[in-house]
């Protein structure tokens, strides 16, 4: 059973901090998805996030992977005097390698991680407020974070302004326009002349079917093959492959078959005849669309372009919807900057909250520093090639 939820207010946790915050600002630290999730939902509504901090999405990513992983979950909620969220952090605290890392729930397939913000709570005191989150989380050597966006929906995201955060990565989008025809004007001719030319090369092959959203009896069978067609990308150029460690696909299948409160999980298929050779898995929240898990067929089906078939027609559903944005995620990949307009600048970086997670910290920002001096130096190359090696060998004690 989870413990009860305590409710501190900030002005006799810290009076020093809260002078800079409301009457009756209060800190709750939830230990169990339960206890927040009427709260939460409501939140969705009343507050700045994007589709990663859904509840749906985080909850079933605890379930199928957090705690495989080892993660406590520490859901932090600031409300005001009315009782009303003006902040939800998704944190959670695991054990690694002897310390206790603090850092957002979501793990490697949430591409944004944020709070849930009120656009109207002030944040210019955050930074002193943090401590006092910190310490009531209960015991942390170190705050890691990755991928924060500078902005959760035009609302300043006061998190990359901690100390030690700066900017590493960027994800990319595309304004959507009223039509279609306005949209492509704006890009180049000769890739969307090029995508017709495609599609009835495929349409020679057999019947070209274009779903953009399948419906529930067929997406298992999609979800799957897009899992296939992910995977074998992945080993093709070396990365990570998710889908053949446990949890991962069950946490697609989950969100396919349940959806997302406040949302929408939107899976799209082409067929050529029985063979489906180009798959997405997405997602629809508020405004914006999210192209995420995007996968094809390989061998003779390469040749084609399916992949760009099914995302043109999945973006030019998405302008008939009347949505915003298309957002192609983080990857600064060669097709993403065809079809964006924009990016959205994510940032990272970790904290050290004790005596030894300060030691940690200050050896990993030196060895950070060491690998940026090394790119022109052979000398330094090698001894970061000994370092890395002497690192994997203690990550794997």
């Amino acid at each position: 059973m989870p413990k009860a939820v305590s409710r501190h207010l900030l002005s006799e946790l810290a009076p020093d901090v809260a002078g800079r915050f409301g009457d009756g600002v209060a800190i709750c630290v939830h230990t169990a998805f339960e206890q927040v999730e009427a709260r939460w939902r409501a939140a969705q509504t009343d507050c700045a996030s994007y589709g990663f901090q859904a509840y749906d999405w985080l909850a079933t990513w605890q379930r199928t992977l957090g705690q495989r992983q080892g993660w406590e979950v520490l859901l932090v909620e600031l409300t005001d005097a009315d009782d009303r969220t003006l902040m939800l952090l998704p944190l959670g605290r695991r054990r690694k390698y002897g310390l206790r890392i603090a850092g957002f729930l979501g793990g490697e397939i949430t591409d944004y991680n944020a709070p849930l913000l009120r656009a109207d709570f002030d944040v210019s005191g955050f930074a002193a407020l943090w401590p006092v989150i910190v310490r009531l989380l209960g015991g942390v050597d170190v705050f890691r974070a990755r991928r924060m966006p500078q902005h959760i929906e035009g609302v300043a995201n006061p998190m990359v302004a901690l100390t030690g955060m700066r900017q590493t990565e960027q994800a990319h989008a595309a304004t959507l326009t009223v039509g279609y025809e306005a949209f492509q004007k704006q890009r180049s001719a000769k890739m969307f002349a090029d995508t017709r030319r495609q599609l009835r090369r495929l349409g020679e092959l057999g019947t070209v079917q274009l779903l953009v959203d399948t419906p529930a009896p067929q997406r298992v069978e999609v979800v799957a093959a897009m899992a296939r067609q992910k995977a074998r990308r992945w080993n093709e150029t070396g990365s990570r492959d998710l889908f053949a460690e446990e949890g991962y696909l069950a946490f697609y299948q989950h969100l396919a078959a349940h959806g997302l409160g406040g949302g929408a999980i939107v899976v799209s298929a082409l067929y050529v005849d029985e063979h489906l050779v180009a798959t997405h898995w997405g997602m629809c929240y508020g405004k914006r669309f999210y192209w995420l898990m995007p996968g094809y067929q390989d061998g003779e089906w390469a040749r084609y372009s399916a992949g760009r078939i099914l995302l043109d027609a999945v973006l030019r559903h998405c302008i008939d919807s009347g949505l915003e944005i298309f957002d192609l995620t983080v990857g600064d990949e060669a097709y993403k900057l065809q079809w964006a307009d924009h990016s959205l600048l994510l940032y990272a970086g970790q904290q050290g909250h004790s005596l030894r997670g300060k030691l940690v910290v200050a050896l990993d920002e030196a060895y950070r520093r060491l690998r940026a001096q090394a790119r022109g130096n052979e000398r330094l190359r090698g001894l970061v090639r000994r370092l890395r090696r002497w690192r994997t060998a203690a990550s794997n004690r």
